[in-house]
């Protein structure tokens, strides 16, 4: 690893960067997100809590999706009986990720902790590819946060020791994840990387460059670092996705509504994109255009 002495905040804005400790059989995962989560969050006004944890699932989506060997998606998924209806990140093979929650309203959830926020709750962690079978596994959401949730996914459903750390404000993520390899040299070796790792601070994680993180914590390790990759915010709402969702409705109600305002409106719930249809739009399926096209 190069040596870096420049402090000052210099992030590759938006990106994951890939290593292992090959000596040791142990990989590595850093990102850090900051306009792709500001894109996934505009204008759906989510109290605090709520963007909070939207925000750190993003990154764990991202930490998990480049695992991915083939093309398809990965989506991160949570949800209660209580305050919390449902909030769910979808990342694909490309690192374009999408995210939403839905929760119940007139609720002060500044005075809600993550285990008050996700009381009864579950999470289920999908994997779809493109082509074959779909893997979904689901766990209780019994963690102090959500990254103590992610671990322990992994240790009850993978077998994969694993430890992450997450930290954001309300403009940036960050997201760090050590997880051993089948090769593994031993148990000692993944508590040394941990300890090192858990000597982080937010304040360090959010106004630090990756790479000056990377070098304070394991200068003294045999570290192999991967290309950084870009992550970006991508819906992937269409108007043909969107008139095949309408065309699901029952036809009276589809008149009913075309005869009393001219058109059918629908909005896509993750990037809240307006795409209108007339009458002739849902019976013929021309090439139709969205008024907004900021996917």
């Amino acid at each position: 690893m190069s040596l870096c002495s420049n402090t000052n905040k210099t992030f590759m804005s938006d990106k994951i960067h890939r290593f292992i400790f090959d000596t040791y059989g142990i990989r590595g995962e850093l990102v850090n997100l900051t306009d792709s989560v500001s894109r996934m969050l505009q204008n759906h006004n989510y109290p605090a809590t709520i963007a909070d944890l939207l925000q750190q699932t993003a990154a764990v989506s991202i930490l998990l999706a480049t695992t991915l060997k083939f093309e398809g998606k990965i989506s991160i998924q949570l949800q209660t009986s209580s305050h919390l209806k449902m909030l769910v990140v979808q990342a694909t093979h490309k690192l374009g990720f999408r995210g939403l929650a839905r929760y119940k309203k007139n609720i002060d959830y500044s005075k809600l902790s993550f285990q008050e926020l996700i009381k009864d709750g579950h999470m289920s962690i999908t994997i779809e590819p493109k082509q074959g079978k779909r893997y979904q596994g689901i766990v209780p959401l019994d963690g102090e946060s959500l990254a103590q949730c992610v671990e322990n996914y992994f240790n009850q459903s993978e077998q994969l020791e694993t430890r992450i750390w997450l930290f954001n404000d309300n403009t940036q993520t960050f997201g760090l994840m050590l997880q051993a390899l089948p090769d593994m040299l031993s148990q000692d070796s993944f508590e040394h990387l941990v300890y090192l790792a858990s000597t982080l601070t937010k304040e360090e994680c959010l106004s630090v460059d990756a790479e000056i993180i990377l070098h304070r914590l394991f200068h003294q390790e045999s570290i192999k670092e991967f290309s950084a990759e870009s992550v970006k915010f991508t819906c992937g709402c269409s108007e043909k996705k969107m008139l095949d969702s309408i065309k699901l409705l029952p036809e009276d109600e589809i008149n009913e509504v075309i005869k009393t305002k001219g058109k059918l409106s629908v909005r896509c719930e993750f990037c809240l994109n307006q795409f209108h249809f007339s009458e002739v739009d849902i019976k013929q399926t021309p090439n139709l255009v969205c008024n907004n096209t900021q996917h």
